[in-house]
């Protein structure tokens, strides 16, 4: 399949292009699709086929020999995750069994399916060792001791890693750390220790891998070397111990997305990094990432209009339709996203971009220079495929907004119905 290049967003005269795209024809399209078929009117998600299968190619292509696991949290969509899943060398990292249902729905392999996540329950361990998973993720002791019990119950070998804790610094942000000692995640050396004589003597655990995940939104190669380096040691010791090969090592995921980026495709040296790793680890062992946001950041927008128009002292304020119950990213990390207006015109004035909701935080950007603003303007909130539809609520009962996706053919399809507030209510009893 070929791809071509185009700058992730662009101005060409006055009209904004996303990846090619004329945004001042598709977003009308879209908005008629869904007002004809759902008599729906207001803000929606819309993914390009074309940039997730170009992100998928990067990673295949910059990261030869490598397996990846979608990570399914960054963004579940089952259409996107059906497209992933078509990928041989990807599989599925999930984190619930919700996630782990929507994986299998979407087509992916038992065997290309990994959980992670600190808390597993019952019913959770139980559905994935029914499922024979490629493994669970452990995080605990006690984790580890429950899918001992389980597994003996079952009368199986369950498939399992360590997850370890590194102990490595990033430079991001510190709601995204996740492999420092005084994280939640991961295991402790001393846990580890404790983990390997467990699994020596009990015959319902089959330790498969160890894997490690040091954070999101990182730039550098030098954090990865570091935590390979770490995991190859312990590898070592490992297979020692149990006298037995291991399958594989995960490194995680978190290459970082720059949201700054408009007039080219954001990315992460993955050259420099399959170079930087090379030879650490021994030929047998499957190398893996968890990739999620730098596959699903940039393929999705927030299409919204501007509902209303207000003037303040040096800025204006515009009220648009989508809310931070629909993208909370920038309320909870004060994160940035690129806002551009479909059309722009001659003049810049300053602008706060504030939604419906009735909280000072529903604010997506302050004392932002945009062109001149009208009601009724297409704005596109950029790279949003990430963290944004799938941490969207329903607060201020809001119903949640549709999604649509523009596939490699260039037709539109949706691919979430919007909620209707007869659907939102039917859960509740009263």
């Amino acid at each position: 399949m070929l791809f071509y290049f185009y700058p992730m967003f662009r101005y060409q005269g006055d009209t904004l292009f996303w990846n090619g795209v004329p945004l001042v024809e598709l977003l009308p399209r879209a908005a008629a699709l869904l007002r004809e078929e759902y008599s729906y009117s207001g803000a929606f998600w819309l993914y390009q086929q074309a940039i997730l299968e170009r992100r998928l190619q990067l990673l295949e292509q910059g990261l030869p020999g490598c397996r990846f696991y979608y990570s399914v949290k960054s963004q579940s969509n089952l259409a996107l995750l059906r497209l992933i899943a078509a990928h041989p060398r990807f599989g599925a990292d999930v984190v619930s069994g919700g996630e782990l249902v929507r994986a299998l729905r979407s087509g992916f392999p038992p065997e290309k399916i990994v959980f992670a996540g600190v808390g597993k329950t019952e019913e959770e361990i139980q559905l994935a060792l029914a499922q024979r998973i490629r493994s669970l993720h452990v995080e605990s002791i006690a984790e580890l001791e429950e899918i001992a019990k389980f597994a003996k119950e079952r009368k199986m070998a369950a498939a399992v890693s360590l997850r370890l804790n590194p102990d490595v610094e990033v430079d991001t942000h510190r709601h995204i750390t996740t492999g420092k000692e005084e994280n939640k995640f991961g295991l402790s050396e001393q846990d580890f220790h404790e983990a390997l004589a467990i699994l020596k003597d009990n015959a319902y655990l089959e330790l498969v891998g160890l894997q490690a995940h040091i954070g999101s939104q990182i730039f550098a190669i030098e954090p990865y070397v570091a935590t390979a380096r770490f995991l190859a040691s312990r590898q070592n010791e490992t297979e020692a111990t149990l006298g037995r090969p291991l399958q594989y090592i995960s490194l995680g995921g978190g290459f970082g997305v720059d949201y700054r980026a408009l007039d080219a495709e954001p990315g992460f040296d993955l050259a420099g990094l399959a170079q930087a790793i090379q030879g650490i680890f021994p030929t047998h062992t499957e190398i893996h990432f968890e990739p999620g946001r730098f596959i699903s950041a940039p393929i999705g927008i927030l299409a919204t209009r501007v509902r209303h128009l207000k003037t303040r002292t040096g800025k204006a304020i515009a009220i648009v339709d989508a809310a931070m119950n629909d993208l909370i990213r920038p309320m909870l990390y004060e994160a940035y996203h690129p806002i551009l207006p479909v059309v722009r015109r001659n003049h810049e004035r300053n602008y706060d971009i504030v939604g419906p909701v009735c909280e000072s935080t529903d604010t997506f950007a302050q004392s932002r220079v945009l062109s001149e603003l009208r009601e009724k303007d297409w704005l596109a909130i950029g790279y949003a495929g990430a963290y944004g539809s799938c941490m969207s609520s329903n607060f201020n009962s809001r119903p949640l907004i549709p999604e649509l996706l523009l596939d490699s053919l260039g037709r539109l399809q949706v691919v979430r119905r919007p909620q209707t507030l007869e659907h939102m209510l039917s859960l509740e009893l009263g």
